[in-house]
């Protein structure tokens, strides 16, 4: 064979195979999902962090314990949170080199489309941990309340008497949706394994139609049975778009004038 039939056959199969390449990458399903980040606690120093959405990193700041921050995203099945990281060596000007390392990752499911995500850092491996809840209006609608069980006992919330459990380490949803203020009676209790039951919580509570609820309970090891167990809570109220309001003018004409927007959602207030 000739140098360039052999040169031409070269050329060929590679484009073949780029071709391949780019077909098996367009043939990756696209995600679209709305996040909602917020650090579980920060850490010492927080990092910056930026979404990888498709070709662009979406920087974000997350609050604590408050699921404030919104970013849309559009990518991949599995999303990359990516943090700022300044290497240890220098470029052409002597300028240190800026990397975006991969800081933790979110499974994006086919139907998926409002995911909050609370980041747990491990300082030590500069990296973070996440636990992922799904926030559509489904699996998780307003005027209700979600209980997420940190313990290693069974835990169980009753709200007008009306009670729901969640496991060691699991979730569980109250099964009532309120659709008005309400004013009920809340109690949480934990059920060890050794058959002991030890009350948490008993008071009275205010609940909207228009705020959402996620109750934890956690339990701490090495200090005193009194102090064992504790609970936090994040509240996420519902915010509505800006309304046009037509207002008339004095020539009989509309003019438009915005209308107000609802406050921002509320950060953690203990129960």
């Amino acid at each position: 064979m000739s140098f360039f039939r052999l040169l031409s056959a070269v050329l060929c199969g590679g484009f073949l195979l780029l071709g391949s390449a780019q077909a098996q990458q367009s043939n990756v399903e696209m995600r679209t999902c709305k996040f909602r980040f917020a650090w579980w606690s920060a850490p010492e120093n927080p990092p910056e962090l930026a979404l990888q959405a498709d070709k662009e990193r979406v920087p974000f700041s997350p609050d604590i314990m408050a699921l404030s921050v919104v970013v849309e995203y559009r990518g991949e099945p599995t999303a990359i949170v990516l943090k700022k990281t300044v290497s240890g060596e220098l470029d052409k000007s002597g300028k240190p080199i800026i990397l975006w390392l991969p800081y933790c990752t979110i499974p994006v499911g086919p139907g998926d489309t409002d995911l909050a995500v609370l980041l747990f850092p491990d300082e030590k491996r500069g990296i973070a941990q996440t636990r992922i809840f799904d926030f559509s209006q489904e699996a998780f609608p307003y005027g209700t309340v979600q209980l997420v069980n940190f313990t290693t006992a069974r835990v169980a919330v009753a709200i007008d008497g009306t009670t729901f459990v969640a496991n060691s380490r699991g979730v569980a949803r109250y099964p009532k949706v309120f659709t008005k203020r309400s004013i009920c009676s809340f109690k949480m209790a934990v059920a060890e394994t050794t058959g002991e039951q030890k009350l948490l919580r008993s008071t009275t509570m205010i609940f909207k139609p228009t705020s959402r609820l996620l109750l934890f309970a956690l339990e701490s090891a090495g200090v005193s049975e009194d102090d064992r167990y504790q609970t936090e809570v994040i509240i996420d109220n519902f915010v509505k778009a800006p309304v046009v309001v037509e207002i008339p003018s004095p020539k009989g004409k509309a003019a438009p004038t915005k209308g107000k927007k609802e406050s921002p959602p509320a950060k953690t207030t203990p129960i």
